[in-house]
C-alpha cells in the first residue's frame, strides 16, 4: 500500500511540472557553468587549479558556489514538499486521501519518500550535467566516481534532513508559502554563517550541502548522525502532529 501511495503521489504531480523543475534547475546552472568554463578554464581556472593542487573536477564543483546551487538546495527541498502538499490542500484533496484504508503515518512517510525521489532526480541530474560540462570543456583528468558519489551522499543527507523540517512546517501551516519563505530566509542566514566559517555550520543542516565544495573540512560522522536524528525525530513529530490534526 505504501508503494501505491508513492506512485499515486508522483502521478499527482503531472500537472504541477515538478519533474520539469527538478531537472531544469541543475541543467540551467550547468549551462551557465559551461559558459564560464568556455571563457575562463584554459586561461585562468585550470592554471589556478594546478596551483592550488586540486583537479579540474574539484575546481568545477567549487565554481558552482558562484551560482549558489548548494546554498539554496534547502529552498528547493521546501518547494518540492510544498508542491506535493499543494494538491492535497486544493479541492479538499485530503478528504479523498484519508478515505484509503491506510494509517496516517504511512501517508506522511509516502510524502517524504516521494519528495526524496524528486530530490534524487535533481541531484543525479546535477552530477550528470557537471560531468558533461567537464567533458565538453576538455578536462584532462578522468572522472572520479567516488568523488561524485561523496557529493551526492552529502547533498542527499542534507536534503533529507531539511525536507523533514519542512514536512512538519507544511503540515503545521496550511499555507505552503510559510515553508518556502522560512527556507529562503534560513538559506541566506546559513550561507552567511558558512562563508564566515562559523562553527554553527557544522551542526546546521541548511549548511551541510555547502561542504561539498571542499575548502572547509567536513566531519561526515557528525553530518550523518545529525541528519538521521532529524529524520527520525522529525518524522515522529510530523506524524504525531498529523494524527492530532482535524482540519485540513
Amino acid at each position: 500500500m505504501l508503494g501505491k501511495f508513492v506512485i499515486n503521489d508522483i502521478f499527482k504531480q503531472k500537472r504541477t511540472k515538478l519533474l520539469l523543475f527538478v531537472i531544469t534547475i541543475p541543467t540551467f546552472i550547468s549551462l551557465l557553468l559551461y559558459i564560464d568554463m568556455h571563457i575562463r578554464y584554459k586561461s585562468y581556472l585550470y592554471p589556478l587549479a594546478l596551483k592550488e593542487g586540486i583537479t579540474s573536477w574539484q575546481m568545477l564543483v567549487e565554481q558552482q558556489r558562484i551560482l549558489y546551487f548548494n546554498e539554496f538546495l534547502p529552498l528547493f527541498c521546501a518547494i518540492i514538499i510544498s508542491a506535493l502538499f499543494e494538491n492535497e490542500y486544493k479541492n479538499n484533496g485530503w478528504i479523498l486521501t484519508l478515505t484509503y484504508p491506510v494509517s496516517r503515518s504511512k501517508v506522511i512517510i509516502s510524502k517524504f519518500i516521494t519528495s526524496l525521489i524528486y530530490m534524487i532526480v535533481m541531484l543525479i541530474t546535477n552530477i550528470i550535467c557537471l560531468i558533461i560540462v567537464g567533458k565538453l570543456s576538455g578536462f584532462p583528468e578522468a572522472v572520479n566516481e567516488m568523488y561524485f558519489a561523496k557529493i551526492f551522499f552529502i547533498q542527499f543527507m542534507a536534503s533529507a534532513a531539511v525536507m523533514v523540517i519542512h514536512l512538519y512546517l507544511t503540515i503545521k501551516n496550511k499555507n505552503t508559502l510559510v515553508s518556502i519563505g522560512t527556507a529562503a530566509v534560513l538559506c541566506i542566514i546559513s550561507s552567511n554563517l558558512f562563508y564566515n566559517e562559523s562553527s554553527i555550520s557544522k551542526f546546521n543542516p541548511y549548511s551541510f550541502a555547502s561542504f561539498v565544495y571542499g575548502f572547509i573540512p567536513v566531519d561526515l560522522k557528525i553530518l550523518i548522525i545529525i541528519s538521521i536524528f532529524l529524520i527520525v525525530v522529525g518524522l515522529a513529530f510530523t506524524i504525531i502532529r498529523f494524527d492530532k490534526k482535524e482540519c485540513y
